[in-house]
């Protein structure tokens, strides 16, 4: 972040005077009519005035020069010249061609040169006024809350939002400090975070709280050091957006994903779920006893390799591909059975129904499975002992 370009920007805040209106140049147009007029007068009043008239037409020109630029400052020192030379020869002042000129260049010189400066001073104010106006404009239409802070912590520029966060206004807040405004809890925080701002002298991100209507708000704050020409700290100024909304449904999803877990984890069936390379991804407490492995061991791994049996696996990778290729899967959204493998290496029938989520990346398949050997058992000693009924009453197994 270039924090030197917008320091120097904010900086320029109330640094230029305000600028003259159109009333207040012609009054001073009109004084300086006077004190020409006053000039002229006086010198019919003393005795040898000699250069001391001379001296104080200067003051009319430099008047006019200052407040209306180089070319107002030329006339006004011609119009001197002409009252000064009129002056001269109604009263039969001794003036020499030389000292006439010399008069007339320095006035001439006097109002050219004023004008020229206070037409640069004056441009140059123009572009900084220019400049405040565009960044106030940007300040106070932001939706974060922007101030600055001086190197005691006191306020020295909030913007609109912050005004309106607090219903106070900038006038209000300028050289009040974070304790005058926000509770002392929050306060400290924010003080705090300030001075490691000032004392790393970096942008740094914190987030913070403080009140609103309605209850308190999360704000991520960026702070970073205003700097001055020697590169050393003299306050901060901070930029923080409102999170709140953001913290919420992060809850709300964590709070979500908590009870999903839940019940998961409470599931009488296995649950397992791999991503789009056959990674496992979810595995509950039922997994782990079904097939022995901790989830902190099976999550992250290739399915294939934790209850696939050996002989198998390369047709589970073979149909995982083609699912994604074509969308298509036999084993997929039905109740099926097949053969699965424990963490001992033993090999035991599972009734499973494997469904496709699309998610971000690819897809997740998530199966909810059960052992069932007691049942497979159960079927097949049913079989033998229908077979033994069937032989003791005269029938012969086909």
């Amino acid at each position: 972040m270039n924090t030197d370009g917008t320091a120097g920007a904010i900086k320029s805040f109330g640094a230029a005077p305000r600028r003259s209106s159109a009333t207040e140049r012609a009054a001073v147009i009109v004084a300086a009519c006077g004190l020409a007029a006053a000039v002229f007068a006086l010198g019919f009043a003393v005795s040898d005035p000699g250069d001391a008239i001379a001296v104080l037409y200067t003051l009319p020109i430099a008047l006019v020069a200052v407040e209306l630029g180089a070319t107002a400052g030329v006339i006004a020192a011609a119009a001197a010249v002409a009252l000064f030379g009129l002056w001269a020869g109604v009263d039969d002042v001794n003036i020499d061609a030389l000292g006439f000129v010399t008069r007339g260049t320095g006035f001439v010189l006097l109002g050219a040169l004023l004008g020229h400066f206070s037409s640069k001073l004056r441009s140059a104010y123009d572009t900084v006024h220019r400049r405040e106006k565009q960044l106030q404009a940007i300040l106070d239409n932001t939706t974060a809350v922007i101030s600055l802070k001086d190197s005691e912590g006191r306020f020295t520029l909030v913007n609109r939002k912050f005004e309106d966060l607090l219903d106070l206004s900038q006038d209000e807040v300028r050289g009040r400090s974070v304790h005058d405004l926000f509770p002392r809890y929050m306060a400290d925080a924010i003080h705090a975070n300030d001075r490691r701002v000032m004392k790393e002298c970096c942008a740094l991100e914190f987030e913070e709280v403080a009140p609103q209507e309605g209850g308190t708000h999360t704000y991520l704050s960026v702070k970073f050091p205003l700097l001055d020409d020697d590169g050393k700290p003299y306050g901060v100024c901070s930029i923080s957006t409102d999170i709140t909304a953001r913290k919420e449904a992060e809850q709300q999803l964590k709070d979500s994903k908590d009870r999903v877990r839940q019940i998961l984890d409470t599931a009488q069936e296995a649950f397992v779920a791999m991503d789009s390379q056959g990674v496992v991804k979810g595995w509950n407490r039922a997994a782990e006893q079904t097939f022995g492995w901790p989830s902190e061991k099976a999550i992250g791994r290739p399915l294939a390799d934790l209850i696939v049996p050996p002989r198998y696996r390369e047709a589970h990778m073979r149909g995982l591909e083609k699912f994604l290729k074509t969308g298509k899967a036999p084993i997929l959204n039905k109740r099926i059975e097949l053969m699965a493998v424990n963490r001992d290496g033993r090999e035991f029938p599972v009734e499973m129904t494997v469904t496709p989520v699309r998610v971000r990346g690819g897809f997740s398949f998530n199966a909810f499975m059960h052992d069932i050997s007691e049942r497979k058992q159960v079927e097949q000693e049913a079989v033998k002992l229908s077979a033994v009924t069937s032989v003791g009453n005269g029938f012969e197994p086909s």
